[in-house]
């Protein structure tokens, strides 16, 4: 064949050959930045890119799911949503300098970059916190109940029950109880014994009423009624009762509420009952519909928790009552003729709360008449009506930590594994969040499918805590290998509510409790060592109660609360007039919690990272958990119920507080990554949109953001306009505030 002249010179030097790496997934600003760090990584010189040229390969839209509309990811204007980038052989991590994601060839999550900054600084003390002197503690200076002139049967079975001396507040409510007939407010920090305060005055005098022959039964009338805000706090104020009464089978108590039967419970009114626990409505209920209900020989009236009475709007159910003892001739004897005359001449009202606010004032006013003020402390003899909530007690370790948004989820997994890690040091834990779909949510994703049996300890009410609890994965540790997982909220039918209480009170092994503000008051579980606010109160008062769940009557506890940084920030002002708390960062929660090996009960492409930085292992877990979200459907539907009502509620803070709490700050896309979601699901508002529909109906002035034109939400040709769309969830954030509870469940 003749030579064509052409002369082909390769010349291909002395090194290695490199692969040429493909970047894809992601913007594609992440893949030029990924390109570019590659480059630089390995000398070659910089090549020159056309701004305003589009990489021929990018990755396809993901397609919108049918309903879902184009939601805004921040009510900042935010729209850039931090995305997923592949590491393919790049060591590009996303985490600010952090080599754990080398050679991974899996898409990492970017938690650790583009978060927002953090105002407070974190400097956390390295000395062990040491405990004060208890405020709630039993008294030293005082023998036992005896001295009180309490009847010595009483203080036998108080023995019984591993209680032997009296706490402050008992010390001053118990005698003038005992000797008077005045009306009383009483005043104590969560945890003090309130409950024991009211309860053995009242027991003590009706025994009294036995002498000379005459005998008080079970038809001789109710003496007491205790008045609870809610069914757990009636169930556990009835069972303390129940306990002090069991020497004395001649005195019945029983308690009544909404949730249980109202035939059953007439049946045992008409019976007869000396001492009646209710909560508001259905006593209210039985005062207008049972005629076997007789009132004239109460003689006393206990308001238990009267702030959250209140505020749960049992108002005109408390008047009824009121007015109807009021009405009510008090009786001198018995039905069987046994005289009352050791008993108040008069019906006394103990009204007991732990704050001073106009509502409760309010409720005094109409309740009280010369009342004595009662508190626990020695310097306060009158009451303070500038003080919102008492302190809470000051052997109660209070403790925060400010994690960005798209930290939480791990953030809070690796809390409680750290926790359960030292075998012994903490047996139960309390989580308090928001809203019931969200107490759905993280009960689901903290559950291990792989044990779906329950305990053998808690078989007795299986068929009714089946669905509430479960054993736990992701929590456990070679220190603590089961881990029982509970979740509570008032959505649950009563029988399931009691059940739950009931299993988390007496679970022997490692337990965590899921819930709302619906076990926030009042009680009493014993080995709570821990309390963790993942959701911040809705007011300061319930942040107190809910840390008051834990060190309880002189024993120590923690509570740690977890807030965003920007501006929540400034609730830790708030936090340093009750006690002052200590600062935790979430780095060394993470660093802590992600020692041990990491295991998943559910298999994702997402490996567990072992042997990497924690970094590494805290981008891991959070992809396998996004990933086992998006390929459960179920899982999938209650993280966005979850997202939507978490968002619907943080707009319901008090008015004091919402400055701390300012929906508008609210990163939407951070937040969905905080409940397993790569982006915000749509529809938010659209409970808001329909109220505020039928109340145009009204007459009112129809609000921009209901109506359905395209000029009103900003829409141009479908695409949602970034001013219009900011506009539009701020209106509809207003709506939301001033919308209230009612358009979500708070349990």
């Amino acid at each position: 064949m003749a030579d064509d002249g052409m002369l082909l010179n390769f010349q291909l030097g002395t090194e290695p050959l490199k692969r040429q790496v493909k970047f894809t997934g992601g913007s594609w600003r992440d893949r030029r930045r990924a390109a570019k760090s590659a480059r630089k990584a390995s000398g070659a010189p910089a090549q020159p890119v056309n701004d305003d040229a589009e990489p021929a390969e990018r990755a396809p839209k993901r397609q919108r799911v049918d309903g879902e509309d184009a939601t805004p990811r921040s009510f900042k204007g935010r729209t850039s949503f931090e995305g997923w980038e592949s590491a393919k052989g790049s060591g590009h991590g996303g985490h600010g300098g952090h080599d754990s994601g080398r050679g991974s060839r899996q898409v990492v999550s970017r938690l650790f970059s583009s978060n927002p900054a953090q105002k407070t600084a974190v400097e956390e003390d390295a000395k062990e916190w040491k405990a004060p002197q208890p405020t709630n503690a039993p008294l030293s200076d005082v023998a036992n109940f005896g001295t009180l002139s309490l009847a010595s049967r009483l203080v036998d079975e108080l023995t019984k029950m591993n209680l032997e001396r009296p706490t402050a507040i008992q010390k001053k409510v118990i005698p003038h109880l005992l000797s008077g007939s005045g009306d009383a407010f009483v005043q104590a920090e969560t945890g003090s014994g309130k409950t024991f305060s009211y309860l053995l005055p009242m027991l003590h005098r009706v025994l009294q009423l036995s002498r000379d022959g005459k005998q008080i039964h079970r038809d001789s009338g109710v003496f007491g009624i205790i008045v609870s805000p809610t069914r757990e706090l009636a169930k556990q104020t009835h069972t303390v009762l129940e306990q002090l009464i069991r020497p004395f089978p001649w005195l019945v108590s029983t308690a009544i509420s909404g949730g249980e039967s109202k035939k059953a419970e007439k049946s045992r009114i008409r019976k007869g009952v000396n001492f009646l626990v209710a909560t508001p409505g259905r006593l209210a209920d039985h005062i207008d519909n049972t005629k076997a209900l007789t009132l004239s020989t109460v003689r006393w009236l206990i308001l238990d928790e009267g702030d959250r009475l209140m505020d749960l709007g049992f108002e005109e159910d408390l008047k009824k009552t009121i007015d109807a003892l009021k009405r009510v001739e008090v009786a001198q004897k018995t039905l069987n003729g046994t005289p009352l005359d050791l008993l108040p001449d008069r019906r006394v009202t103990v009204l007991c709360s732990a704050t001073m606010k106009m509502n409760v004032q309010k409720l005094g006013e109409m309740s009280l008449a010369d009342a004595t003020f009662l508190a626990a402390e020695k310097d306060l003899d009158e009451p303070n009506h500038d003080q919102g909530v008492l302190k809470a007690p000051a052997q109660l370790h209070q403790l925060y930590t400010i994690v960005p948004a798209k930290l939480r989820l791990v953030t809070l997994i690796s809390y409680l594994r750290s926790v359960f890690s030292r075998r012994g040091r903490t047996m139960k834990v309390i989580i308090f969040v928001s809203c019931a779909d969200s107490v759905d949510f993280h009960y689901e994703l903290l559950k291990d499918p792989r044990k779906p049996e329950l305990p053998e300890s808690l078989s007795k009410d299986a068929e009714l805590i089946s669905k509430t609890v479960s054993k736990a994965a992701y929590l456990t540790s070679p220190a603590s290998p089961e881990v029982v997982l509970h979740r509570m909220h008032g959505s649950l039918a009563q029988a399931v509510r009691t059940a739950t209480i009931k299993s988390f009170s007496a679970c022997k092994q490692p337990s965590v409790l899921v819930t709302t503000d619906v076990s926030s008051r009042g009680l009493d579980i014993p080995s709570v060592e821990l309390v963790i606010e993942y959701d911040p109160a809705f007011s300061f008062s319930d942040h107190i109660h809910r840390v008051g769940r834990t060190a309880r009557a002189g024993r120590a506890g923690d509570a740690v609360l977890f807030l965003l940084p920007g501006s929540e920030e400034g609730y830790i002002e708030l936090l340093k007039e009750s006690t002052p708390p200590t600062p935790q960062s979430y780095e060394s929660i993470l660093e802590r919690g992600l020692m041990t090996k990491l295991e998943f009960p559910v298999e994702t492409s997402a490996t567990p990272a072992n042997g990497k930085s924690y970094h590494g292992k805290a981008e891991a877990m959070q992809l396998h958990l996004e990933q086992r979200i998006l390929n459960d459907t179920r899982q999938l539907e209650l993280a966005r119920n979850g997202f939507k009502s978490h968002i619907r509620a943080y707009a319901t803070h008090i008015k004091d507080e919402r400055q701390h709490f300012d929906i508008t700050e609210l990163h939407l896309g951070h937040t969905a990554k905080s409940f397993g979601l790569r982006e915000p699901p749509g529809g938010i508002g659209a409970g808001i949109e329909r109220k505020a529909k039928s109340k145009n109906r009204t007459g009112r002035d129809k609000p921009a953001a209901a109506k359905g034109d395209g000029a009103a939400r900003g829409d141009v040709d479908g695409v949602p306009d970034q001013k219009s769309t900011h506009d539009l969830f701020k209106r509809k954030s207003m709506m939301l505030m001033s919308a209230g509870a009612d358009e979500f469940n708070i349990g």
